[in-house]
């Protein structure tokens, strides 16, 4: 099916498509989610720490009602596309939440797992995307979409490449409505304001702030340079370092070092290919993981 829309949304779908693509889980994000059945309340949730599951790495989602740190997000980056992971019955499984590669007139099957919506409410099309300076200055691209005249759905999502749906997370397919399900009104990136709308709320801060025991551990475990090119130096001022994993960003083993110096390693990473790398250390109490870039 094609549309046909007047020349200034040509021109703005053209310029949103030469803007880089803002990802979504390179840092921790919170949302304020909220709803106005009586008396207007905010419902927080956040990313909380990350984890491997079969090769993927994953943000896991902590606050609100997912508190059982079972919904884990995962970013293909590549391809713009942001997964879900969530527990059925006794496995897991994951579905396709966002895919930022569409292009205005494109059709997408969502899915709403776990949510107040219908979690297959069938096709939606790709409207308009319009680019929107946010509070750091830069431009973000906001997807419209609305249900395809054969899917049943009412609703009308909007989405923020790097934020997700301004409905719940998991529901793509959700219209934000206060008087519903809820919409964003806060939005924060490492606990700075990015994305606010304050038409039903005075104002927001975030509550999730890394506690000090966990912010000196996490200075105590050292991975440098985060720009680096062949060597990367892996160091842990209290425990012993057990192994270091290194992922790429599709969450496949690329490198191992076995030769460990407990507090001390510097890594010969010349053979891996450039590009973004999730580092995982592990210790005997747990795992710490960094991000880095191979430049």
């Amino acid at each position: 099916m094609k549309f046909i829309f007047p020349l200034f949304f040509s021109l703005i779908t053209s310029f949103c498509f030469s803007q880089p693509y803002q990802e979504m889980l390179n840092h921790e994000s919170e949302w304020h989610l909220t709803s106005c059945y009586s008396g207007c309340v905010n419902d927080v949730y956040y990313t909380d720490g990350d984890t491997i599951f079969n090769g993927n790495a994953y943000k896991i989602l902590n606050g609100y009602h997912y508190i059982s740190r079972t919904f884990w997000l995962r970013e293909d980056i590549q391809n713009k596309k942001i997964f879900l992971s969530t527990i059925d019955g006794n496995k897991r499984v994951e579905d396709l939440l966002y895919d930022f590669s569409l292009e205005v007139g494109d059709s997408i099957a969502i899915n709403n797992p776990l949510s107040p919506f219908p979690d297959s409410p069938g096709y939606f099309t790709l409207d308009s995307i319009i680019a929107r300076q946010l509070l750091d200055g830069s431009d973000y691209r906001f997807f419209y979409l609305s249900p395809n005249p054969t899917t049943s759905s009412t609703e009308s999502p909007v989405w923020i490449e790097g934020i997700g749906s301004l409905s719940l997370i998991n529901a793509p397919g959700g219209t934000p409505n206060v008087n519903a399900s809820g919409k964003i009104s806060c939005y924060f990136n490492d606990a700075e304001l990015l994305y606010t709308q304050l038409d039903s709320i005075q104002s927001c801060k975030p509550i999730h702030v890394t506690g000090i025991e966990e912010e000196t551990k996490n200075n105590l475990v050292k991975v440098y340079p985060t720009n680096c090119n062949d060597i990367l130096f892996v160091s842990s001022f209290a425990e012993e370092i057990k192994s270091i994993e290194i992922f790429d960003m599709n969450g496949t083993k690329v490198f191992q070092e076995n030769a460990l110096n407990n507090h001390f390693n510097k890594l010969e990473i010349s053979k891996l290919a450039k590009g973004l790398f999730i580092v995982k250390v592990s210790f005997s109490s747990g795992n710490r993981m960094f991000k880095v870039a191979k430049v």
